[in-house]
């Protein structure tokens, strides 16, 4: 992120040391931030709005790290603090998007509120392109995981077995232990082993008490040589054999639970939409005033859906409002919003629990939290989340916007 930047003309370095300064610190709020997940949401809604409060404490701890690392960072950067600040804390969340939990938390954060911050030109392209890149990203994960694969033949397996090349018996070997089992020498006066036969055959039973044994012993550690030989190549071609079968029923029981699995998610969001019981309120959806069911269907349909899921799941809500109200697309502003939902706090307040707010920035879901818990009021709305209050939207992409805040709530809370 930092690169794109200075590729865009969006800083001003000349010195390839400071650049290295200001990596430097990106890796330090990296290793900061992946401590509290919290931390990733907060920071993550500072870098993406431009007109984030230069005094935001976030900012501030940014700024400190930076400066710790260009002692004349604000000397150099005097025109364009801000900007070099967000760059940074951006480079950071972008180095630690490689872990899907991050990745979740910075793209459920970002993804309904960075449409609306006045972002321009060439940053708003290179936000635009870092949300896009972690959208998909965890699309193809949520395809893997929800095994929405047309696929169904398994991976073919192949195997490279050896082959004995090592199984005759060891002619010279035996030939020694029969010599010496015949006598206490061979045809050249020598014995082959230490304890060869004392005795010639001329000497009756005495020469074949000792032959037997000796004998015995010399075919049986021919023979055992070869079958060494030939059990180490079966036992390795068993091994791999082995191996290769446990890794096919480990995938196929992987694909059959996935594939179950989802089958069974979609066989419960179908029952739920079909029923229009929301578990939550324990009564109809039809029962509900229409001000609040986006809301409400928002926090129950979270509670079926994993952290992780494909770009389908927000349109089968979307279809499930529609569902409901019949009419999704009329549009109602923030406030009025806001509004509606100061007459149903106490209603509320059974689904959204009493909770902590953000440091500084706030999401949609954290702010009406705290409005129905009167930890914050309507007019600090926009200092909070750094949009107008006059934002228009349609019902049904505000119940969107709030089911993707109940899933950052899940993420953040998970152990």
């Amino acid at each position: 992120m930092l690169q794109d930047y200075l590729n865009s003309m969006l800083l001003s370095i000349t010195d390839e040391g400071d650049f290295k300064k200001l990596e430097k610190s990106a890796i330090e709020i990296s290793k900061k931030i992946i401590k509290d997940r919290s931390k990733i949401v907060s920071y993550t809604l500072a870098a993406i709005d431009p007109e984030v409060s230069v005094e935001s404490s976030v900012i501030e701890e940014a700024r400190s790290i930076i400066v710790k690392n260009w002692k004349t960072f604000t000397a150099n950067a005097k025109d364009t603090p801000l900007t070099f600040i967000r760059a940074v804390i951006l480079e950071a969340l972008s180095s630690i998007s490689a872990d899907i939990n991050h990745s979740l938390l910075i793209w459920f954060s970002a993804r309904n509120i960075v449409q609306y911050h006045k972002l321009i030109g060439k940053e708003r392209e290179i936000l635009l392109e870092f949300m896009v890149k972690l959208g998909n990203d965890i699309n193809q994960n949520a395809n893997k995981e929800w095994a929405l694969s047309n696929n169904d033949t398994l991976p073919k397996t192949s195997l490279e077995l050896k082959e004995v090349s090592r199984y005759a018996l060891n002619d010279d070997t035996l030939k020694k232990y029969l010599e010496d089992a015949s006598g206490p020498t061979n045809s050249t006066g020598v014995k082959n082993f230490e304890s060869p036969n004392s005795v010639w055959p001329n000497s009756g039973q005495s020469w074949s008490h000792q032959f037997a044994p000796r004998a015995a012993k010399g075919i049986k550690t021919a023979i055992d040589l070869s079958l060494k030989a030939i059990v180490a190549v079966v036992n390795e071609n068993k091994n791999t054999v082995q191996s290769s079968l446990n890794k096919a029923l480990e995938s196929l029981q992987t694909e059959i639970s996935n594939r179950t699995s989802s089958l069974q998610l979609r066989s419960e969001l179908l029952w739920w939409k079909e029923a229009g019981y929301s578990s939550s309120m324990d009564k109809s959806y039809d029962e509900l005033d229409n001000n609040i069911l986006g809301i409400v269907l928002a926090n129950d349909y979270s509670f079926f859906i994993p952290l992780i899921y494909p770009k389908s799941v927000d349109y089968f809500l979307k279809e499930t409002y529609k569902g409901l109200k019949g009419n999704a697309t009329e549009e109602l502003t923030l406030e009025e919003f806001f509004k509606t939902i100061q007459k149903h706090t106490e209603e509320l307040k059974s689904i959204l629990p009493e909770e902590e707010a953000l440091v500084d920035k706030s999401t949609l879901l954290n702010f009406v939290t705290s409005l129905i818990w009167n930890k914050n009021e309507l007019a600090q709305f926009e200092e909070l989340l750094g949009i107008p209050l006059d934002i228009k939207l349609s019902s049904k992409e505000l119940t969107t916007w709030l089911f993707h805040d109940f899933q950052l709530v899940k993420i953040i809370n998970t152990k």
